[in-house]
């Protein structure tokens, strides 16, 4: 497999390796701590943090998960981080202010984003890893360390909740947002 070729790599400190692994999962990381931090600096600060954390702790990488999975464990711990360190005016001003367009990936309406924002932080997370990373039910329950029954609920609920959020602002369609079919 060439995963474990790359984490055989990233175990022996070979930098290309490295380079190799920020150059796949940059964008995507990026766009996951934005969404997080909703200011891009930051947001392309917590991804090099993340790298750097990789490359530190890959030696205990057994392999249980992909080394995606793995990243994105690293990804959710420092985005916490990141917002336990932000004081809650900071954090308030993030929330209502329009979002930046991060290399072409994001086109959503305000209204429909500040809905997304306002859910609870663990629906929040799980919906941001599924519907704007990619990662399957099953990763997400290992990044989080949950239950991919916990996963399902919590997308299901914020579906639901980000549907009935969007019904009472009365200016969006709400059967579709983004990628997010609602039923």
């Amino acid at each position: 497999m060439e995963e474990d070729h790359i984490v055989e790599k990233l175990k022996a400190g070979n930098e290309d390796a490295m380079m190799e692994v920020i150059e796949k999962y940059k964008k995507k990381l990026i766009s996951f701590c934005y969404y997080y931090t909703l200011n891009y600096h930051d947001a392309e600060d917590l991804s090099q943090e993340v790298f750097i954390s990789l490359y530190n702790s890959v030696r205990n990488f057994r392999g249980d998960c992909s080394l995606s999975t793995y990243l994105y464990k690293i990804a959710v711990s420092r985005c916490m981080d990141y917002k336990r360190k932000k004081n809650i005016k900071n954090f308030l001003v993030g929330l209502f202010s329009y979002h930046k367009k991060v290399e072409g990936d994001f086109e959503e309406d305000n209204h429909v984003w500040q809905c997304i924002l306002s859910l609870e932080e663990n629906v929040k997370v799980s919906m941001l890893l599924y519907y704007y990373i990619g990662l399957s039910q099953a990763e997400i329950a290992e990044v989080l360390t949950i239950s991919v029954k916990s996963v399902e609920g919590r997308i299901y609920r914020g579906k639901k909740k980000l549907k009935e959020k969007l019904e009472e602002g009365g200016s969006m369609p709400c059967n579709k947002i983004g990628t997010i079919s609602i039923k």
